[in-house]
């Protein structure tokens, strides 16, 4: 990491509030050095073979096993994650992004020949190579400050790019280690770097030449970063949030469903981009069954530290986060909405502390339901009919995950092919971010562009067409010179190869052949 002599940017504890270590904001001339120094170790790391990225790959992912409760500890101090989930949701996602690359990228990234149908072409080989683009800035999140920056990280630099990581401010300490890790994995100095600050710094990455900038985090931030980037046309990837809707239909199993949409709107205390935030329950017998189980889990939730292995829920982010929530909550109430659960904050645990809170009886003038909470609730509208919960989870500025819950999974595989969002899960909620087999991204305000999967790997690489004409130098049919006969042979041509009638292709064919060796002129 290069070393600012300037500002620095202090790491705060959610849990309580304490000072837990101090990163320097790097200036604009620092950025500068980084990205310099990427785009220099990248002339040689484009050319080392896969098999050597792989093993590297490969002992990351010893040395995050091996390390993993070191980063489970860290994870949880910084950012307020309780401890189980500093394990599943920070480590799974990456260690099995290890294995996944390890065993897939070379196939999925080596050159591809295309066959050409038109006969015309015959002379012609086509092949489709997948190249690094060069230095990608990664603009990481505090909310899962390891998995998401690990997990795109590894994308990039097994398809020979180096990156140069800008994590949150909130998350600066956990930034550093990532870089820690691939440079104790045998990464070349240069492969990865970290450099910390505020948005400041970030603003300053994204000035910087690069090849791509993928940027995870608010709307209005990605905004920002898009007109920032535009003076010098920097392609990007946005994932900017989401609002994710859960529709219960009647025939959902009512134990398995509650427990699903208490774990998918607290855990991490709601502060995750595919967060259940709300919840629309299709009118049935056991609508209020449900709904009572829902509250039954959640007063069973224990609100606590992030490092006791026995909390449930930990603490949002800072004050701000906390107000957020506070503000949405009380607006609704005041407009309404039941609060059958929770509804306040607990100062006195001394930290950033928000009950898990469910409300009932709210609708779409509310905050709560349109715009992004990022905290610890989950409000419940009961409608009439699948089409008015479909039109519902819909009517978002946000496109990026929803969840379908029923008994029928052809009615609700029917009913997640009509939602507008990058990624429907049936039964379950969030999990598929943890998955690197498969796409992940939104639509609308959610952001545009994809990771993980073959897909995100396209998102990483230039896509070059080589194109080999092996006809040794015979004159070609579309050169010039023009004339009449060049007219008929093509007429000919375009009859004999896609004409709708037999005897029309024959009669094609033999205008074809007899103009074909003609002068043009």
């Amino acid at each position: 990491m290069v070393v600012s002599k300037t500002a620095t940017i202090q790491s705060i504890n959610p849990a309580n509030r304490e000072v837990i270590g101090e990163v320097p904001i790097m200036a604009a001339a620092e950025v500068k050095e980084a990205v310099d120094k990427a785009w220099k170790t990248f002339e040689t790391w484009q050319l080392v073979p896969y098999h050597k990225r792989i093993k590297k790959i490969i002992e990351l992912r010893r040395l995050i096993e091996a390390g993993a409760d070191e980063i489970a500890q860290l994870v949880s101090t910084e950012v307020g994650k309780p401890i189980v989930e500093s394990y599943l949701a920070e480590l799974t996602g990456p260690l099995d992004s290890c294995v996944w690359l390890a065993e897939n990228s070379e196939t999925l990234l080596k050159d591809q020949v295309i066959q050409m149908t038109n006969p015309l072409l015959a002379t012609k080989q086509s092949v489709v190579t997948f190249e690094p683009l060069g230095v990608i800035g990664v603009i990481a999140p505090w909310n899962y400050p390891f998995a998401i920056p690990v997990m795109t990280i590894l994308m990039a630099v097994i398809c020979g790019n180096t990156v140069v990581l800008k994590p949150s401010e909130k998350s600066s300490l956990v930034g550093i280690k990532i870089g820690e890790l691939f440079e104790k994995a045998g990464f070349p100095k240069g492969v990865v770097q970290v450099i910390t600050g505020d948005r400041s710094t970030g603003e300053q990455l994204t000035k910087c030449d690069l090849s791509r900038i993928i940027f995870t985090g608010s709307v209005e931030a990605g905004s920002q970063i898009m007109s920032q980037a535009a003076p010098n046309l920097i392609p990007l990837s946005l994932e900017l949030g989401g609002k994710d809707a859960a529709i219960v239909l009647p025939d959902a199993p009512v134990d398995w469903t509650a427990r699903g949409l208490v774990w998918g709107a607290f855990t991490n205390a709601g502060q995750a981009c595919a967060s259940i935030e709300r919840v629309y329950i299709v009118k049935g017998k056991n609508t209020q069954k449900l709904i009572d189980k829902i509250v039954q889990y959640t007063t069973a939730l224990k609100l606590g530290s992030p490092t006791d292995q026995t909390t449930d829920v930990g603490p949002v982010i800072d004050e701000f986060q906390l107000s957020k929530v506070e503000a949405h909550v009380n607006q609704a109430r005041e407009n309404g909405a039941q609060i059958l659960v929770g509804g306040k904050r607990h100062d006195d645990l001394g930290g950033f502390y928000y009950e898990p809170t469910v409300l009932t009886d709210v609708n779409h003038s509310m905050d709560i339901m349109t715009k992004e909470t990022f905290g610890p609730v989950m409000p419940i509208m009961v409608v009439d009919s699948e089409d008015e919960a479909v039109l519902k989870a819909n009517d978002c500025d946000y496109g990026l995950c929803a969840s379908v819950w029923a008994g029928g999974l052809s009615r609700a595989e029917a009913v997640a092919r009509d939602l507008q969002v990058g990624t429907v899960l049936i039964n379950d909620c969030l999990v598929s971010h943890a998955m690197p087999q498969v796409p992940w991204g939104g639509l609308k305000k959610s952001g545009f562009g994809r990771s993980h999967s073959q897909f995100g790997l396209m998102d990483l690489v230039n896509i070059k067409h080589i194109s080999i004409d092996s006809s040794g130098g015979n004159h070609r049919l579309w050169w010039y010179p023009y004339g009449p006969s060049r007219v008929k042979t093509a007429r000919g041509g375009l009859k004999f190869l896609h004409g709708t009638f037999p005897l029309g292709k024959i009669k094609g064919m033999f205008i074809f052949v007899f103009n074909l060796f003609r002068k043009a002129k």
